[in-house]
């Protein structure tokens, strides 16, 4: 049986907080500025991660790999939106 948790088993601040380390600390100087402005799609357990031209496009590559995941959002190279399966404003 797999090891995967299903969405409700994640909280949303952890995906958060998870999502924000990986990007800042491994995908960052990977992503930028070759794809500023694109989405990447973390699912945050296995650290893999899917660059779409918008957060749909980034979303669906995700779900092809981890359908029961919840996924951490953002636009690369702003902290403009961030997202879980769909999209919400966290900017003040």
């Amino acid at each position: 049986m797999s090891n995967e948790k299903d969405i409700s088993q994640l909280h949303t601040e952890e995906i958060t907080n998870k999502g924000e380390e990986i990007y800042k600390e491994k995908l960052q100087k990977i992503l930028e500025p070759a794809e500023k402005g694109k989405y990447v799609a973390i699912e945050v357990e296995s650290g893999q991660y899917f660059v779409g031209e918008t957060k749909e496009e980034a979303i669906d590559k995700a779900q092809k790999v981890f359908p029961n995941k919840v996924f951490f959002v953002r636009r690369i190279g702003e902290l403009e939106k961030v997202s879980f399966r769909y999209s919400f404003d966290l900017t003040p």
